[in-house]
Order: structure tokens, then C-alpha cells, then sequence
């Protein structure tokens, strides 16, 4: 490999990594280009066998040379013996690169010992199902899918179903206040609760006020507060300390001991009955506040695309309604094996499903703009792809974006600068263009933990700015300055994909597999760099409640 192949930026990438100086972000475009480029990752580890060769004061240079000046034999990385430790571990991380080329599909063996120390861990014994309402005390949030640990659940308002990994079913109302102790028990402090448990969960326990409720596979309610704890059986039974109780009994428990029957049929409970009917009545209420955040969405000039998925044509299935405003039809979209499913309100709305390789929705925004806030609700099932598409123009000619997550849970909004730039040759081993590009990635925002929940995901590329932004769920997450040798020379989209990239320009019909193992609903493109009021604005109003 000869150095002088090598574009500036590659060098310096180089002798930035060499010298322990490349910064963070640096770092995670080198990665990135190391992956794509063959031709790349050798001079890269010819460059490091040098370097480590040099540092130990080899008497042999004409040895370093011939390292340098060393062919490629295979795939996997050889090296000179007498290269250090140093140079080896950098060349250990090249190596890893190895195995998550693009343009192939990752894979992983179940057998290969090293995954367990990768198993990504949550931390939890129960999990938010629905919400009707729900306000918490310390004015955090409270969604469906949550994950809840050890800890205290204090509503100021509102109504919550906690499902606990151990099959219990809990109905909460506020004002209450539930401590999780573990998947087989919980205490309620203050306030309403309703529980349901089924034979796999027998033995699930609520203490309060130091009584213990023990159910033998159940429905109970519990209405506690500092001097009496009223306690309900709505079907089978439940234990005390001192007696068993069934279906139509109820009894009141003291602080110091005594139990005492009452007349069943305690005042509230008939709310908890019907929460599940509440959570839809909530969810039907926030989608036609949606709606009509939709409607007002659809009108702002600076939108460009605007595909919010809300239901399918029974006529024409495979269309996918462009909502600008005024409509027009020459902007829908046609969905090729992508499936419509349930989106952010359930059955309410749609949502565009992409899990097999060559689903994918093909759409055109013509003109050319000056700014690009790209903006999603995804619901990601995993990231098994190297890259997992959001929206990519077909190929990658000049001020055409790439809009993906990475496989490490990374945001990445790439753009063409300049399609007529010099590249160096051994790029285009591997890539189908040429030309100056450039990646803006975000911090790792997404593991196994965040499966299956939605999350909004926006990205701001604003060139007369020299800004890129990244923002998940209304928060910004990462900015980056736009240095002047990458501003696009302009920024254009034309035919483009949701949810895949299969650069149907290609005369190879070999593709790399990018679709996005997951959902996407309500997408929006503007000629914009909307601010970051504007942003939250977009969270706040897509929340289904």
C-alpha cells in the first residue's frame, strides 16, 4: 500500500490514532471508514506495524520498509513478530472490524464464548403496561414499557396497570403509593389497588401497614391508608395472617393486629374494573389531540415529506399517502413487502414494519434546500444489521443524505459534500460512488433494554450553521460543528427509501441488507434546522398516553 494513495483525511486519521490524539468523534469515523475500506484497514496496520517497529529502535529499516511495502495475503491480519504490544492491541480492534464489514450481514455464534461478557443487562421487576392519566409525584415520566426496579412508584393523579415479572397484574390510582420490593412482592403505602394474579404467580405478596396479603391465585383490592387498610376478594382467595378469605369477603385490617369483616363492595374499586377500557378511552383521547397536531404539521412550508402512516387504502394497499399540504398524490410513497402494523396508539393508527431484508418504501422529494431536520417515531426490535436504515436517498451523489442507526445504537446523519471530489481508488473497492462524504454520529442511544418501545428520533443538518445535531425523545443528544471543508455545495434528496437502502442505481445487483428490524411512524423532512423547542414540541405532541 502505497502512503501517498491515502487521502489527507485518511492519514491524518492515521497518525491522529498512532499518536493517542484523534478525538472522540474523529475516532468514530475512522471506525467507520475502516469498516468500509479493505484498502484502508491494511495501510492501517502496515502503518502500525512501522510505527511499533520504529518506537523500538529497530536497527533493520530496510525490515520496516518491507512490512510496509508487505501485500495483503487474506482477510485476516498478519503481522512481523517483532511487533509490540501496543501495535498489537490497536491491531486487535482492526481485527474486530473485521468480522462487521458493510455491506454483509452481522452474525454472531452462540458458541463463541466471548458473548457473555457482551449480554446487555437490564435491571427490573416489573414493567408500566398502560397508563390512564398517570402523573408521578417527582414529575417524571411514566410510560408504557418502562422498566421498574426497587423502588417507590408515588402517582399524584392518574391511574397505572404494573405488570410484575412474576405474572401479577397491579391496577394502581392515585393518590397512591406502591413500593416494588421484587417480581413476587410490592407494598402499597397509600391509595387504591386492584390485583390480579394468575396460577404461575401464586404466592404474589402486597404488605401494608405491616399486614401481609398473600394470593393463591386471585383478584383482590386493597384500599390503604395510615390507620386502616381495607382489603376486597373479587374471585378465589387470598391469606392473612390469621384467616383465608374468598370471593365476596372482605375485612379490615389494623396497624395493631386486629382484622375485622366488613361488608364487601368498597367505594372506587369499579374504576379500577375498567381501567383497561380507560387506557383505550386515554389512548383514543390522545390520538385525536394527535390528529390534530397532524393536521397542523402537515401546513408548516418548511415541511418537505411528511408520511404519518395513519391508515391504509382497502383499494390500494402497497400506497403510502404522502400528508403534505395540499395534497398530492405524486409525492406518496409505495411500499415494496414493508407491512402495515399497529402503530404508536395501537389499532388506532399505522405504522410501516420493515423486518424482512427487502421491505422498504420508495418515495421522491424533488428541489433543492438549504437545511434538513429529519424526523421519526421508531420502534426498534433490534439492530442486527451493521446498518439499520431510517431514510436514505438512492445513491450518493452531492447533498444527498444517509439517515440510519449504527449496530452500537449510534444516530448517524451522512451527506454527500461534493460527488466530484477526488477519492483515493481503494475506496471504491467497497463503495459504490466517489467523492468527499462525511458521518455525524450521536452517542450510543439504544440496547436490548429500549426493545420494542417507541422512541422519537430527530436529526438537524444546517451547513449555513455549521451545525449537526442529533436529539432522541425531545433531548439533545450530541452536536457537531460542520467544518468548512464539508459543507455541501448543495443539498438535494429525489428518490430515496424508508426503512431500507438498496441503491437501485447499481449495476451489481449484490446489496448490502440495511433494513431497519423495526417499526417507523409519522416521518417528516423540512427544509429546516428547526430549534430545539420546536423539537421537544414535535415529542411532546406525538406522546401516546
Amino acid at each position: 500500500m502505497n502512503w501517498n494513495r491515502l487521502s489527507d483525511r485518511d492519514r491524518k486519521w492515521i497518525e491522529a490514532y498512532c499518536n493517542q490524539t484523534i478525538s472522540a468523534e474523529a475516532f468514530a469515523a475512522f471506525e467507520a471508514a475502516l469498516a468500509e475500506s479493505p484498502g484502508l484497514r491494511a495501510a492501517t496496520r502496515h502503518y502500525l506495524a512501522l510505527d511499533s517497529n520504529l518506537r523500538q529502535g529497530s536497527e533493520s529499516l530496510a525490515e520496516a520498509a518491507t512490512a510496509w511495502d508487505a501485500p495483503e495475503e487474506s482477510k485476516g491480519a498478519r503481522f512481523p513478530v517483532w511487533v509490540g504490544m501496543a501495535a498489537a492491541a490497536a491491531v486487535a480492534f482492526l481485527v474486530g472490524l473485521l468480522a462487521t464489514k458493510a455491506l454483509s450481514l452481522v452474525t454472531e455464534s452462540a458458541e463463541d464464548p466471548s458473548l457473555a461478557n457482551k449480554e446487555v443487562m437490564a435491571n427490573g421487576y416489573a414493567v408500566v403496561h398502560g397508563v390512564v392519566g398517570a402523573v408521578r409525584q417527582d414529575e417524571q415520566s411514566i410510560r408504557s414499557g418502562d422498566i421498574l426496579g426497587a423502588e417507590t412508584l408515588v402517582l399524584s393523579e392518574g391511574s397505572a396497570r404494573i405488570d410484575f415479572f412474576s405474572g401479577a397484574q397491579v391496577y394502581l390510582e392515585g393518590p397512591a403509593e406502591l413500593e416494588i420490593r421484587s417480581a413476587w412482592a410490592a407494598a402499597i403505602h397509600s391509595g387504591k389497588l386492584r390485583a390480579k394474579v394468575p396460577t404461575a404467580a401464586r404466592g404474589f405478596t402486597i404488605e401494608s401497614n405491616g399486614r401481609r396479603i398473600v394470593d393463591l391465585g386471585t383478584e383482590f383490592g386493597v384500599d390503604a391508608n395510615d390507620d386502616e387498610v381495607k382489603v376486597e376478594v373479587f374471585s378465589g382467595e387470598i391469606e392473612l395472617e390469621d384467616r383465608t378469605l374468598v370471593q365476596g369477603e372482605a375485612v379490615s385490617l389494623t396497624p395493631d393486629g386486629r382484622t375485622t369483616s366488613i361488608r364487601p363492595g368498597i367505594g372506587g374499586f369499579s374504576g379500577l374494573f375498567s381501567i383497561l377500557d380507560g387506557v383505550n378511552a386515554s389512548h383514543r383521547l390522545s390520538f385525536q389531540e394527535w390528529l390534530r397536531h397532524s393536521d397542523a404539521t402537515r401546513r408548516d412550508e418548511r415541511l418537505i415529506a411528511y408520511f404519518p402512516f395513519i391508515s391504509k387504502s382497502e383499494n390500494a394497499p402497497d400506497i403510502v399517502p404522502s400528508h403534505l399540504f395540499p395534497l398530492d398524490e405524486e409525492r406518496d410513497g409505495a411500499a415494496i413487502l414493508a407491512e402495515w402494523v399497529d402503530g404508536r396508539w395501537g389499532s388506532l393508527k399505522g405504522a410501516m414494519e420493515f423486518r424482512r431484508p427487502g421491505s422498504r418504501v420508495r418515495v421522491n422529494v424533488p428541489g433543492e434546500f438549504q437545511a434538513y431536520t429529519f424526523s421519526c417515531w421508531a420502534r426498534i426490535d433490534s439492530l442486527d444489521r451493521r446498518y439499520n436504515a431510517l431514510f436514505l436517498a438512492d445513491s450518493y451523489q452531492t447533498g444527498e443524505p444517509h439517515w440510519q442507526v449504527r449496530n452500537d445504537g449510534k444516530l448517524m446523519i451522512g451527506v454527500m459534500v461534493d460527488d466530484q471530489a477526488p477519492e483515493p481508488a481503494d475506496r471504491l473497492e467497497t463503495f459504490p460512488w466517489a467523492g468527499l462524504s462525511r458521518n455525524y454520529y450521536s452517542p450510543s442511544f439504544w440496547d436490548m433494554r429500549k426493545s420494542g418501545q417507541w422512541v422519537h428520533l430527530v436529526s438537524v443538518l444546517d451547513p449555513a450553521n455549521r451545525r449537526a445535531a442529533h436529539y432522541v425523545d425531545g433531548e439533545l443528544l450530541s452536536e457537531h460543528e460542520i467544518e468548512d471543508a464539508y459543507v455541501p455545495v448543495k443539498l438535494a434528496i429525489g428518490n430515496a427509501e424508508i426503512g431500507n437502502w438498496g441503491d437501485p442505481n447499481r449495476n451489481d445487483p449484490a446489496y448490502g441488507i440495511r433494513n431497519l428490524n423495526g417499526r417507523i411512524d409519522e416521518l417528516a423532512i423540512y427544509d429546516a434546522a428547526l430549534e430545539s423547542s420546536e423539537i421537544q414540541a414535535l415529542y411532546h405532541k406525538g406522546l401516546s398516553h
